[in-house]
């Protein structure tokens, strides 16, 4: 088995837990709109999918203007409720060490991420992320990508490096079904609760992990 050359991070769920401030945006913004909080059926079908696709799977089809606006609305929210959290809001324990030690190697890394670019803005100045990241490298939901595939394939392309010479973090289903028609060397499920969600189902997921701390990045790259 070959040794990945470069990373790409998904963000939400795999370089921060944050599906509780997530649910306490959406259930602010269903409340707002349709008088109820968001199911947890819903959230579960949301998870890694682009704003665009949730907000219509919970209100119904709507201009692409009019969705924009209130994926921005709906960001604005999320992003005072991570503020409002303080030092619980944080970066996955065992990260920042984990990255430090790649850009020690000289690992090419980037992000792609299915959140807005103020959301973006918002992580890379909160966790400091340009110490280890070049933000104008990262890729975003910038309304022109259907899933996270075209992402990957833009954020590879952003480092100067071939999809099958990276090292991919994911941690939604859909993600990692994405990640999947990228080929990667390697593919890895983060996972922020005991459960699996299936994702020792699919071969291409070498290993899946709840802790960064118990990782070595020499395993991680070798797996």
């Amino acid at each position: 088995m070959k040794k990945a050359k470069a990373i790409l991070f998904d963000f939400n769920g795999t370089m921060v837990f944050d599906d509780k401030e997530h649910k306490q945006a959406w259930d602010h913004f269903s409340m707002k709109y349709r008088g109820k909080p968001v199911a947890s059926e819903e959230m579960e079908q949301a998870h890694g999918r682009p704003n665009k696709q949730i907000i219509q799977l919970i209100l119904g089809d709507m201009s692409e203007s009019e969705s924009e606006k209130l994926s921005s609305e709906k960001e604005a929210m999320y992003r005072e409720v991570c503020r409002s959290e303080g030092k619980d809001y944080h970066l996955v324990f065992g990260l920042e060490e984990l990255l430090e030690e790649a850009k020690q190697q000289g690992i090419l890394m980037t992000i792609a991420s299915a959140s807005i670019k103020p959301n973006i803005d918002f992580f890379v100045e909160h966790f400091q992320l340009d110490r280890f990241f070049d933000p104008a490298k990262i890729v975003y939901d910038d309304g022109t990508h259907a899933d996270k595939t075209t992402m990957y394939q833009k954020a590879a392309q952003a480092i100067g490096v071939k999809l099958e010479d990276c090292l991919i973090f994911e941690d939604s289903l859909s993600g990692i079904q994405s990640a999947i028609k990228c080929n990667p060397a390697k593919l890895i499920a983060v996972s922020g609760s005991n459960k699996s969600l299936n994702y020792q189902s699919f071969p291409q997921v070498k290993q899946v992990i709840f802790d960064y701390r118990k990782h070595s990045l020499e395993e991680l790259l070798s797996l």
